[in-house]
């Protein structure tokens, strides 16, 4: 009896949103990340933000429309030192977010849950007060009607984002970050 209640009160709040066909999704802060990794000859560094705000819309045509802000500020490495060396590096007073909006199409709102599936998105990404575009993978999980997570992986050339990179004992820090990005999003 439990189990069917709360599936129809999943419909029920499932057939509300998506009253004119467009579902709107925000970012749960607490259970979303994103992180960058950086790779230096002599050890690797991994910042994590848990600061991430943001809003995805799926149009009825199947279109998602994504907008993700993160503060470079909210970066933590574990290494208090390194963290700030790493916002004068990229300059975060001066361009303190790093913004990614995306689109893809063949986005629509399963029937079963759960139910998962993975696209290419076009992403701009805006980072040291420059933007690229780019084509990221995106896993998509529906746990519900009203939450999804979504996942990605992808590099970005810092040298691309006019990064001055950082060095040890004379060596630079690669060119390639990855980010990395793990999103709950509910209704």
């Amino acid at each position: 009896m439990r189990t069917t209640m709360a599936f129809i009160c999943t419909m029920l709040f499932a057939a509300r949103g998506h009253a004119d066909g467009q579902v709107n999704l925000s970012v749960k802060t607490d259970e979303s990340r994103v992180t960058y990794h950086i790779v230096h000859k002599f050890h690797k560094v991994d910042g994590v933000s848990k600061k991430v705000e943001g809003r995805v819309r799926i149009l009825p045509t199947g279109v998602a429309q994504v907008a993700i802000r993160v503060p470079v500020e909210s970066f933590d490495s574990e290494n208090v030192n390194r963290d700030e060396h790493m916002k004068e590096t990229v300059e975060a007073a001066k361009f303190p977010i790093v913004e990614v909006k995306a689109t893809g199409d063949g986005m629509t709102m399963p029937t079963t849950f759960p139910s998962t599936m993975t696209k290419n998105m076009t992403a701009q990404v805006t980072f040291h007060g420059i933007s690229h575009t780019i084509e990221i993978p995106v896993t998509v999980v529906f746990l519900a009607a009203n939450k999804v997570v979504a996942t990605t992986s992808f590099p970005i050339s810092l040298d691309a984002y006019k990064v001055a990179r950082p060095s040890l004992l004379f060596v630079k820090i690669d060119d390639a970050m990855k980010l990395d990005a793990s999103l709950t999003l509910v209704q």
